[in-house]
């Protein structure tokens, strides 16, 4: 107990500083507490419900609904809104909530966690529910193929015996979870919407014959077969049913929960949204016995679809980060109204990967029909321009550097700009639009 006090006294010194300095104080604390205590977030993590959300794409839009949803309804909840999902920033926000002797002062502790990180943070924590949105091939470099990203995931759920899953019945890998002994719970879309055919699970999981669909939503999301095994997708227990995407309106869509359907709307656009929907409702349902459910109204996580305005011009924001995450953010840019300039921002920092080979990958031809003016930003620009020659559309201007001042030259001479960024630009461009356009800091 001596340890576990200094270790939280250390930490929050360490914090008290970096705010000092308006920093973000996101991981370091729990670096900071994890050396002096290596397992101290098994300390932290007792008498609290944890729910753990993790998967390639939507993790952080799901786990703001959760919470948003939690303390609307009058819980105490927190999550690492920043989306530092590794064990130190999983760590530090347990830290920021807990009382000097290691007790949680919340009811919920809704985790976005690391698929890579999960081995270690699952050695720590006992998860109520466990949710996987997807998975789909992201940084190569560091995660591996999607065979690999689908084996630690395993891995992680084989430490916590007794965690609830919520499943993406769609996905063929997300569902072999299915297979192992825990609960689950599934959710899906009904439809056949075909969008992006950048499939990355052709294949069984169970057996590795070729799969066969009957629908597709995007990419390998859909209703799958496998004529040798058996393995195929089930009617979910959460479902979206005649689906409807309206731009930046949003989507509308019936929910089919249990027999009852009820129609539903939402403000965030893009089918994969309704995902991300679908997700946080099954794992609220389960967490919260039925109690609480999810807004349609939520405005989305910091750098997913945010927006930001002065009265004169818009500007929208859209995290990228993968072929399928690019694919769907390009054809939803797409269906944009009244939109005059499209900036596409590529970095290859740490944090990004490396190799930005992915983009090859993407899907960007429902970008030609746009009338808009293009241009490319960040360290890997020229990249970006060149792969948009391959796909017919013509970029303006290429800013090969991180020169935020000359982006701002741009985005001024237009009325309404959308920006799709992977992550280290998207975190760079979102802090120069909050001091121009105002709005808070990503981690609060």
């Amino acid at each position: 107990m001596i340890m576990t006090v200094f270790a939280i006294l250390a930490a929050r010194l360490v914090s008290s500083v970096l705010r000092l300095f308006n920093k973000g104080a996101t991981t370091l604390p729990g670096r900071v507490a994890l050396y002096f205590k290596y397992d101290i977030l098994t300390r932290l993590s007792q008498g609290v419900h944890i729910i753990c959300v993790t998967g390639t794409n939507g993790k952080t839009t799901t786990c703001a609904m959760i919470e948003n949803a939690l303390t609307s309804s009058g819980y105490s909840a927190f999550l690492n809104k920043s989306g530092a999902n590794m064990l130190t920033g999983v760590t530090t926000a347990f830290l920021q909530n807990s009382s000097v002797f290691g007790k949680c002062r919340k009811d919920f502790a809704v985790l976005e966690c690391d698929e890579n990180s999960l081995p270690a943070i699952s050695r720590y924590i006992d998860a109520d529910v466990f949710a996987v949105t997807n998975i789909f091939r992201d940084q190569l470099d560091r995660y591996g193929e999607v065979s690999h990203t689908l084996d630690v995931i395993k891995k992680s759920v084989l430490n916590m015996p007794e965690t609830h899953l919520v499943i993406n019945a769609d996905c063929p890998l997300t569902y072999s979870l299915s297979l192992l002994e825990n609960g689950f719970t599934t959710f899906g879309v009904d439809a056949d919407f075909d969008l992006i055919d950048v499939s990355e699970a052709r294949y069984c999981p169970v057996c590795s014959s070729e799969l066969r669909y009957t629908t597709r939503v995007f990419s390998h999301l859909g209703r799958f077969t496998c004529d040798k095994c058996g393995f195929c997708r089930i009617e979910p227990d959460f479902a979206a049913q005649e689906v409807t995407v309206n731009g930046e309106s949003g989507s509308s869509f019936v929910l089919s929960q249990k027999g009852k359907k009820t129609p539903q709307s939402i403000s965030l656009s893009g089918i994969y949204n309704v995902y991300n929907y679908l997700c946080a409702t099954a794992v609220l349902s389960f967490a919260t016995s039925g109690k609480v459910s999810v807004s349609g109204s939520f405005s989305g996580a910091f750098g997913r679809q945010e927006t930001f305005t002065d009265g004169e011009r818009k500007v929208l924001l859209l995290l990228v980060k993968n072929p399928v995450g690019m694919s769907s953010c390009a054809a939803y840019t797409a269906s944009l109204k009244d939109f005059d300039c499209t900036v596409l921002a590529l970095n290859d920092n740490a944090a990004d990967g490396r190799d930005v080979s992915w983009i090859w990958d993407c899907d960007f031809d429902p970008l030609c029909s746009m009338q808009t003016e293009f241009y490319t930003f960040g360290t890997r620009a020229s990249d970006m321009t060149l792969r948009l020659k391959y796909s017919d559309i013509a970029v303006q201007n290429t800013l090969d550097s991180e020169d935020m001042a000359s982006l701002m030259q741009i985005i001024n001479n237009y009325e309404n700009t959308v920006i799709l960024a992977n992550y280290t630009a998207m975190m760079k461009i979102r802090k120069t639009l909050r001091k121009h356009f105002g709005g808070k800091e990503f981690w609060q």
